[in-house]
């Protein structure tokens, strides 16, 4: 048994024998000699595979191809999104909107008032019932139909109007009925004014407000400078805007703006904003009647200058405000110059002013829109809310609060006018509840003197809810 396994063993160990033997003279075939060339080798190198090279270089090409395909289908993928987004544009976009003032005052009078005006009867109104549509087309193209349903008598028209927008060297053109660039309490809207009327001065007096008209408005790149011009039928009326006389009355009106400073960083916080405007208004029927209620709607007019034979008035404005984080001043003088119809009347100088100061206990500020030069909807760091939590306390969210105080002045006696003067004291409480629901409490000392009727006063206290969207 033992011969026969060590016969096994030493065939195993010669068949391993030859194979390793083979090996070593065929590695010896396949290796050059040291030093020889011609072969494809160096000493000490890599060998160079001819084939490989090739594969590497097709490799190359097909990376580019698919990267240059990558790049196509993302030019198409971003066409096809600019054209959808165009299209998107160009569709005529269609916006309700609306508001609601509901408005109650209360009077106090003293006899010489009595004697003037007559007894002013406490009341609640609907100041506003205004209903809308807005929105834009092609890219270039505004419009805006409201409504205000407030009237006794029938709805009234209210902004009316298309604009066409990015005009070379006009900026944007406005055609309907709409109000003239004229005065910056008078253009922001009613939304955002700090009291529930605008002062003694405003529409009425020395700030012509709606027209029928067209007018071209734009604003620096910097939107540091604003501008507007535009021609109006002066006299018509808002319900609804018809004008048509033989004489008609037309009205050359211009606005001009200027921010000084704007802190950027702060967005608005802190601005210094000036502006001028000017009216030249030819009167169609001759005639001209220019009075003001004081600071409340549901009052009876305190100043009024009755019936004027006039040919032509010119209005100017100056404006003047500044914001200082939660601190704000506003200002604006008015100068009306009226002329006579009858030969040998020296003209009628006529002036009106008011200045305004306001403070938000919550810290919040006034807003500015620079690209029209007006103030803007307030926000409140924090809307009004009241929950109770499970374990049944109650958290509240206070909203904003605006404290405020103005006081306006009207002089309408000079040369032929004997409308009489009027001071008006106002004090503001604003509680804005979200930016489009506020509550609004005014106390409004005025006086008066017209004719034979001295010193008459009249205390308002009023209230206003209003909610917008």
């Amino acid at each position: 048994m033992h011969g026969r396994f060590c016969q096994w063993f030493t065939c195993v160990l010669l068949l391993l024998l030859s194979a390793g033997l083979t090996g070593m003279a065929l590695g010896q075939q396949a290796l050059p000699p040291l030093g020889a060339t011609g072969s494809g080798y160096q000493l000490g190198t890599a060998p160079v595979h001819p084939v490989s090279m090739v594969s590497f270089e097709t490799n190359q090409k097909s990376l580019a191809d698919e990267v240059a395909e990558l790049q196509a289908w993302k030019k198409k993928v971003l066409a096809k999104e600019a054209e959808a987004k165009k299209k998107a544009e160009s569709a005529p976009s269609f916006k309700i909107m609306g508001r609601m003032y509901v408005d109650t005052a209360m009077f106090d009078q003293n006899a010489s008032s009595i004697a003037g005006v007559g007894n002013a009867q406490n009341g609640t109104e609907f100041r506003s019932a205004r209903l809308g549509v807005g929105g834009s087309m092609f890219q270039v193209i505004d419009y805006k139909l409201e409504m205000d349903f407030a009237s006794s008598t029938r709805p009234t028209f209210k902004d009316v109007y298309m604009s066409i927008n990015e005009l070379p060297l006009l900026g944007h053109v406005r055609i309907g009925h709409f109000k003239e660039p004229f005065g910056m309490e008078q253009l922001m809207s009613s939304k955002y004014t700090t009291f529930m009327e605008r002062s003694l001065g405003d529409a009425g007096v020395f700030v012509p407000a709606r027209n029928i008209g067209i007018m071209a408005h734009d604003c620096s790149e910097s939107e540091r400078f604003t501008w507007a011009i535009g021609a109006f039928a002066s006299e018509s009326p808002d319900n609804p805007p018809v004008e048509q006389h033989d004489h008609e009355g037309t009205a050359l009106t211009m606005r001009a703006t200027f921010l000084p400073w704007y802190d950027e960083a702060t967005e608005g916080r802190g601005l210094l904003h000036t502006g001028v405007a000017y009216s030249y208004r030819s009167i169609g029927d001759q005639s001209v009647q220019l009075r003001a209620h004081p600071e409340s709607h549901l009052a009876p007019y305190i100043i009024d200058t009755g019936a004027l034979a006039v040919s032509d008035m010119q209005l100017i404005g100056g404006e003047l405000a500044y914001v200082y984080g939660p601190f704000s001043v506003q200002t604006e003088i008015y100068h009306a110059t009226l002329d006579s119809t009858t030969a040998g009347v020296a003209n009628a100088n006529l002036n009106g002013c008011y200045v305004y100061v306001s403070y938000f206990l919550t810290g919040e500020h006034r807003p500015y829109k620079r690209d029209a030069g007006t103030f803007d909807r307030v926000k409140p760091f924090e809307n009004f809310f009241r929950v109770r939590d499970e374990n049944g306390y109650v958290h509240t969210g206070k909203g904003a609060w605006e404290v405020a105080y103005r006081y306006s002045y009207v002089d309408l006696n000079n040369g032929f006018a004997a409308g009489g003067r009027a001071g008006d004291h106002t004090l503001g409480l604003n509680w804005y509840l979200t930016p489009y629901t506020r509550m609004m409490f005014n106390y409004i000392h005025s006086t008066a003197d017209r004719g034979a009727n001295t010193d008459q006063v009249m205390n308002i206290f009023q209230m206003r809810a209003q909610v917008d969207f």
